[in-house]
């Protein structure tokens, strides 16, 4: 476990340091073109490097896979009955549903850098291109359902449209296609490359941190603290016992449980607003499980990693 928190600490500590570099330099623009260039370039970037040179035959990829969707399905299952067994406001409810679903990328990429090395981000790469587009389905279908803006409702053809354009994703088909071709990035290219790719993990922590904003509506903690505990606690434990259940060890164990213990993702908030949510229990519930999640990943992540 100490082994894992010395690797966790040096990330937590870039999203404090954003989180106070943004009270001291408050500029909306300024933090609004660093998570763009991180969205739109490092990562993008990052993704091609590593992918195209990944060995896609890492044992028991589809098994993890697997663990970790089901563990994300059974979760969205499970709030069905707990809304209508608690009578929880629909758009509290929505809230609830990203917060326990919705995973931050940027801490899941950097950690599994930090934690497993290239093999560790070609791997989170691959689970990120399912599970984007998994999650985001799940999501927005049920902003859809019980968000309170009927103009900003996405078709599902909208959806999956907007999903091609993701960043992310295209960098991770662009380096997969480079693979399949054995298309080698060497000489200038290549360092300029990383260059951009080694500027990703340090600016999207610090963007992770500027966009927290501390605030707890005291009149829906328990259902912030629920979500919070879903996400952070129940998430992990189900994706343990899948990947036992299923045999599955080694690095592509340990990315899957990593993915299981993230935090909610900043972009829930955007969502939560464009969609009708209640976008303030949607930003406690992301600061909040952010936070609790410098305890939570060394505990849990010390199962795996001896």
């Amino acid at each position: 476990m100490f082994a894992t928190l010395l690797s966790v600490i040096p990330i937590f500590g870039l999203v404090m340091t954003g989180f106070i570099a943004k009270r001291l330099l408050p500029s909306h623009e300024l933090w609004k073109g660093i998570e763009a260039l991180v969205y739109y370039l490092f990562f993008p970037i990052l993704l091609i490097l590593e992918i195209s040179k990944a060995n896609f035959s890492e044992p028991g990829l589809i098994e993890a896979l697997f663990a970790t969707f089901m563990a994300t399905l059974l979760i969205a299952l499970l709030l069905f009955p707990i809304k209508q067994l608690f009578k929880i406001e629909n758009r509290l409810f929505t809230s609830i549903f990203q917060g326990g679903t919705r995973y931050n990328s940027y801490v899941f990429l950097a950690l599994s850098q930090s934690l497993f090395g290239s093999a560790g981000i070609i791997i989170a790469g691959v689970f990120m291109a399912y599970m984007i587009i998994t999650i985001n389905i799940l999501c927005i279908a049920v902003l859809n359902l019980y968000g309170s803006h009927q103009n900003g409702k996405k078709s599902l053809g909208g959806i999956f449209i907007a999903l091609l354009k993701n960043p992310l994703i295209i960098g991770v088909l662009i380096g997969i296609v480079a693979n399949l071709l054995q298309i080698e990035l060497t000489g200038p290219l290549k360092q300029w490359m990383l260059y951009l790719g080694n500027s990703a993990t340090p600016l999207s922590l610090m963007s992770v941190g500027a966009g927290l904003i501390m605030m707890m509506d005291a009149g829906k903690m328990k259902a912030i603290t629920f979500a919070i505990a879903v996400k952070l606690l129940l998430m992990p434990a189900i994706t343990l016992l899948l990947l036992q259940l299923l045999n599955v060890d080694g690095v592509t164990a340990g990315i899957a449980l990593l993915f299981a213990t993230m935090p909610s993702a900043g972009n829930a908030y955007i969502l939560s607003r464009q969609m009708g949510g209640d976008s303030e229990a949607m930003a406690s519930i992301i600061t909040w499980s952010t936070l609790f999640s410098i305890i939570t990943i060394p505990l849990i992540m010390s199962l795996i990693i001896q």
